[in-house]
């Protein structure tokens, strides 16, 4: 099996120990018939939650297209958030945001978690994707069904 590690130029800590970081910002590995990409938690810490959001997820979406994918081939997305802010409220606004990037029915499985910090300051959400670019194309079912 073949695996791809994503490692920018821009990908980097501030260490004099490390000359790059020991993580990536993403891997792709070639299965039979699709590639399976990770991506790492990104984070965008300038403005409110859903201009973060939006932020996250047009690099992402754009890091995908690089690969011949699309948000079409997301199927899992991670949210952690600042506790301070996690509320029904904030859980209301990330559903819209991520309304504007997936649609049915290839909508991600997601999971939201409060969290008691994030890395850089003003961050308020960081997000992690994983997505199946298939060589050919989407088959895709909802169920239950929306003849039911």
């Amino acid at each position: 099996m073949e695996k791809t590690v994503i490692i920018p130029d821009w990908w980097t800590v501030g260490s004099e120990n490390a000359n790059e970081t020991s993580s990536a910002y993403g891997v792709i590995t070639e299965r039979s018939g699709y590639r399976h990409v990770s991506f790492s938690g990104g984070m965008a810490p300038e403005g409110d939650i859903e201009e973060q959001m939006r932020t996250i997820l047009s690099h992402k979406q754009q890091a995908l297209e690089d690969l011949g994918g699309s948000m079409d081939d997301v199927v899992t997305l991670r949210c952690f958030v600042l506790s301070d802010v996690l509320s029904r409220e904030t859980q209301a606004r990330v559903h819209d945001v991520r309304a504007d990037f997936f649609e049915r029915p290839h909508y991600p499985a997601s999971t939201m978690v409060g969290v008691a910090s994030l890395l850089h300051e003003g961050g308020l959400i960081e997000i992690e994707i994983e997505a199946e670019i298939p060589d050919d194309r989407w088959d895709a079912t909802v169920l239950p069904s929306e003849d039911t």
